[in-house]
């Protein structure tokens, strides 16, 4: 039986929002939008080549991330946040990595995962060695990605995942690690080497503890 095009519409739809939330937190983290920065729709769909629809539809998905605000008179900036948002995003993301460090390191008998932590802790050594700090945050947030996903809880990798996880991260940049790149290279070597082991310290106990210190950083550096 013929499908009309009107049933494949929501479809295509629902594809090409999802490919204007990618490519803004995309360009986010690569710092070609930075928070404050107006969004104008006509410009965002002749750059991803949909048209206005999708790009409004995925502005209020954004907006409902908290990565994008709707301003009266001005339509959509990229968001900036407060340095009690981003304490407060800091101490969410040691709740939820901790989980995943707890369940990961439970199945580090298993190869691939171990040598799949060993790629995302040579990524973050390589952006501290550059000291680029943008490169760095999306180092540390990639590794985190790849625990939760050997974790293997669903709802931790459903979360760690959404738009507004990868949003907050590149802001961080701004601020940690500061200077303090050889303490927080320390820290994710220690944490890597725990992880790893599978016995002896908890690596979720430790994680809680960096991240502890990364908040302290984090408020003195935004002083």
């Amino acid at each position: 039986m013929a499908i009309a095009a009107e049933q494949l519409r929501p479809g295509r739809e629902q594809s090409a929002v999802d490919h204007v939330v990618e490519e803004i937190i995309a360009r986010v983290r690569r710092g070609e939008l930075v928070p404050g920065q107006r969004l104008v729709a006509s410009d965002l769909a002749d750059a991803f080549g949909v048209s206005r629809a999708p790009v409004r539809e995925a502005l209020h998905v954004l907006s409902g991330e908290g990565v994008v605000r709707l301003v009266p008179n001005r339509g959509a900036v990229i968001a900036r946040l407060t340095t009690k948002e981003l304490l407060d995003f800091i101490e969410f993301t040691s709740a939820i990595c901790a989980l995943g460090m707890q369940h990961a390191a439970q199945k580090m008998d298993r190869e691939e995962h171990r040598e799949a932590v060993r790629v995302g802790m040579q990524a973050i050594e390589e952006a501290g060695l550059r000291r680029n700090a943008d490169q760095f945050i999306d180092s540390l947030y990639r590794y985190h990605r790849t625990i939760n996903e050997i974790a293997g809880n669903t709802f931790l990798v459903m979360f760690y995942s959404r738009p507004y996880f990868a949003f907050y991260n590149r802001l961080l940049a701004d601020f940690i690690p500061g200077s303090q790149w050889e303490e927080y290279l320390e820290h994710y070597r220690s944490l890597t080497a725990a992880l790893l082991a599978g016995t002896g310290r908890d690596p979720a106990k430790d994680f809680e503890n960096h991240m502890r210190w990364a908040s302290e950083l984090l408020a003195q550096n935004a002083e």
